[in-house]
Order: C-alpha cells, then sequence, then structure tokens
C-alpha cells in the first residue's frame, strides 16, 4: 500500500478506522486536459443564418463569422446540446451566444432566453446594444435583473430576454 487513511471520530472514544490505499493501477487524467483545436475551416457567410431579420443584425459589422464562431456554430445555431465556450475577450463569444439565442427563438418562442454576464457593467453593455440593435428588429422584449435593478413580476413574464449578473 502506498498511502494510509485513518478516521478517527471526535465524539466518540475509541471509535477509529485504518485503511491502506494502493494506487498501483490508478490512471489520473493528464495534468492540464487540451483545448479544443480551431480547425481549419473556411469562414462561414452570414448568410448560414437563412434569415433576413438575423443577416440584418450584422450585415454592417462583418460579413462572414470568425474563426471560433465558425467551429462552433452548427452546435449553436443547429443543436440544442449544451456548450462551454472559452477563448479570449475580443473573440467573438458573444455574438456566439447570439447565435444560441436564435436557436431558442427559432424552436422553442415560447420560452425565455437568460443571458448572465459576470458583471454588472458587462449586462448593462449588453442592455444598451441589444435594446438599440436586437430587440427592435427581432421585435424581442428584454429585461435587466441585476442587484441595482429588479424589475416587477408583470415585465419578468413579458420579456423574451433576461439579462442578468449571477449574484
Amino acid at each position: 500500500p502506498q498511502y494510509y487513511v485513518r478516521c478517527m471520530s471526535d465524539s466518540w472514544m475509541g471509535a477509529e478506522a485504518f485503511l491502506a490505499l494502493s494506487f498501483h493501477n490508478l490512471i489520473l487524467p493528464q495534468r492540464h486536459p487540451p483545448h479544443t483545436e480551431l480547425l481549419d475551416l473556411d469562414p462561414l457567410p452570414l448568410e448560414a443564418l437563412h434569415q433576413p431579420d438575423y443577416i440584418k443584425l450584422y450585415q454592417n459589422k462583418f460579413t462572414h463569422f470568425n474563426a471560433i464562431q465558425t467551429q462552433a456554430f452548427h452546435t449553436l445555431f443547429h443543436t440544442d446540446h449544451n456548450v462551454l465556450l472559452g477563448a479570449p475577450t475580443g473573440s467573438g463569444k458573444t455574438i456566439s451566444s447570439e447565435l444560441a439565442m436564435f436557436r431558442c427563438f427559432n424552436e422553442h418562442p415560447d420560452m425565455k432566453v437568460v443571458y448572465i454576464a459576470p458583471l454588472k457593467a458587462l449586462v448593462k453593455e449588453r442592455i444598451q446594444d441589444w435594446r438599440k440593435n436586437l430587440c427592435p428588429i427581432l421585435r424581442k422584449r428584454m429585461v435587466e435583473l441585476t442587484g441595482d435593478f429588479t424589475p416587477d413580476m408583470r415585465a419578468l413574464l413579458a420579456s423574451d430576454i433576461i439579462v442578468c449578473t449571477p449574484e
């Protein structure tokens, strides 16, 4: 045995257990699991969205999705699979989240989208941007839910998008 575990009770006198453990055949995961390799894909054009309103949101900003958005596009826009997307600042995570929102709007129109941002400042940024662009074009109602601002229940029920902090 390589390790010994000894358990003692602080409430019962003489209550003690001793166990020898062997990790001889133990297989540990790699110290740092590798990230998903970025594939050498041709960038997807905006037309991959197949809906004029969605295309209108981006047509004055870019013509093709970037490499990260292209790689995640199918899963985000065409499936209901969970996605954890970790990427550097400015790499297109917000647009990727919008692709998942479009999936929800298309396939589950009676459901609400909850967008969680780590900071109130980022919530304010999303509220300003989406209130100016996304909400009018897609005819969606949005509400902010942070420690600073709590809407009434009627506003929450009437909204399509809830932008909040985790607190």
